[in-house]
């Protein structure tokens, strides 16, 4: 592994720049600039040969003969991992590295992709965003335009993925996302996620993941038996960030809670990385919100979350999203964290399996922990954009026609890691989009670690066993 990241603006994932925030202002630099590159910018004109950030593992396939029957070594297949390594959105990307070494560690990587009659060795190249959303489709402009990516493969937030999907849409390479609310995707390229609308294509693009219907789906249940329990009112308070996530949160909640009984109180939308929230938490109080939701990035929940304790706002139940999805963020917040509610995508009690090693989620979310000595994270989904990307080249006469590839892609039904991976399903909510469901949980003291992550909800996955009671978060 050829390391090239450029150390040089102080993002490093730990480190006293950090801790001042600069990399809280590296985030700040560029969110809500709209859809990138919408307009041809330019982002896409740029050079990109200068832009570092890039470290690069290869696996070469010796040529074989088996049976009196040869094969040659084509050209490598190019595969680039676009991800936040450092900066305010790095607990996303805590499992990649790990993912890296199992994926290239697999049979089908290690030896190369064999596609007709031929084995091309992979090349896959990370690329570290920095958590910041120009850097992202930099990041993406230098994959195509340098180095001559076959697929993309990008995850964590619209901040990351949102910015390469717009440079891959615009610059015609495949690209296959995860790790994004669909609708915050969708929407940023073009399409209409109102149901029954949806009809609009991505010339390139494909992702997996829940969306805003499955947040509502797994914390409307958890509101109602809180409400029930407690005999609470049913108003909610909304803290939604001026960012492609809380537009989205902020257009589709109010359909799904008032469908539910729930009245929202909705503050204006705050600048993300905002070190004040006095004035919502104040609205909160004044109209009893028993209930709370929101969207922030992870250090502003910290925040948030710290002031709403010190001013005495204490919901019966807090549901976020985008936070408390790592036990980094969560040990930060202590105590206060206990029977907070959020959603997960991925849990080793789901009951899948590597469609590339047939290992099971909890032997994977084992050898993790094992590993790193670390505590298992919802990330360790990302494993299946690979097992995406092996099944969508496998389907191709030749995996450097990317119009092909594309095709392929939107043409995968696995079974892997993150769940049921099917593109060609009449369920799914919108082209190139497969929405991944979800169950509830909260944050509870641990036995193994200080917290740990409980299924208290599975209305959406009854197939994902409970491990926990849904508790009041303050009775």
């Amino acid at each position: 592994m050829t390391d090239q990241t450029d150390t040089g603006t102080g993002f490093g994932a730990q480190g006293p720049e950090r801790e001042k925030g600069l990399s809280r202002r590296g985030v700040l630099r560029s969110v809500g600039a709209g859809a990138v590159v919408a307009g041809g910018g330019s982002l896409l004109a740029a050079c990109s040969s200068g832009i570092k950030g890039a470290t690069s593992t290869t696996s070469t396939p010796a040529s074989t003969s088996t049976s009196g029957s040869s094969s040659s070594t084509g050209a490598p297949i190019k595969i680039a991992f676009i991800q936040p390594v450092t900066g305010d959105l790095a607990e996303f990307a805590t499992s990649d590295s790990w993912i890296l070494g199992k994926i290239q560690a697999t049979s089908q990587y290690k030896n190369g992709f064999k596609i007709g009659g031929k084995t091309y060795p992979v090349e896959i190249t990370s690329y570290d965003t920095q958590s910041d959303p120009t850097r992202a489709g930099q990041m993406a402009n230098q994959a195509i335009l340098s180095d001559n990516v076959d697929l993309i493969l990008t995850s964590s937030t619209p901040e990351t993925v949102n910015y390469v999907a717009t440079v891959a849409e615009k610059l015609g390479t495949p690209c296959l996302a995860g790790n994004v609310p669909w609708q915050s995707w969708y929407g940023n390229l073009g399409g209409n996620p109102t149901p029954g609308q949806s009809t609009f294509k991505p010339k390139w693009n494909t992702m997996y993941f829940l969306g805003v219907n499955d947040l509502a789906g797994a914390f409307i249940p958890m509101w109602n038996r809180i409400q029930k329990q407690l005999s609470t009112d049913k108003i909610v308070g909304c803290e939604f960030p001026n960012d492609p996530d809380g537009d989205a949160f902020r257009a589709a909640w109010p359909i799904f809670a008032k469908a539910a009984g729930y009245t929202l109180i909705d503050p204006p939308p705050y600048t993300d990385l905002s070190t004040s929230y006095t004035a919502s938490i104040d609205l909160f109080l004044s109209n009893k919100c028993d209930f709370f939701t929101n969207v922030p990035l992870p250090p502003d929940f910290n925040v948030m979350w710290k002031q709403a304790a010190q001013l005495g706002y204490k919901p019966k139940l807090a549901t976020v999203a985008k936070v408390l999805l790592f036990p980094t963020d969560v040990n930060a917040l202590g105590d206060l964290v206990i029977n907070v509610a959020t959603d997960a995508w991925w849990t080793p009690n789901m009951p899948w399996s590597s469609s590339l090693t047939g290992e099971t989620c909890a032997q994977i979310a084992s050898a993790f922990e094992s590993d790193t000595g670390g505590q298992w994270v919802q990330s360790l989904s990302n494993y299946s954009l690979f097992e995406v990307a092996y099944a969508a080249f496998s389907a191709v006469d030749n995996p450097h026609d990317k119009a092909g590839l594309v095709t392929a892609l939107n043409g995968v039904n696995i079974t892997g890691v993150a769940g049921q991976l099917n593109w060609t399903s009449s369920k799914n909510p919108a082209p190139g989009v497969v929405d991944v469901p979800c169950v509830g949980v909260q944050w509870k003291k641990g036995t193994t670690y200080p917290y740990e992550m409980y299924v208290v909800d599975n209305t959406l996955m009854p197939n994902v066993p409970l491990t926990g009671t849904l508790e009041p978060t303050n009775t």
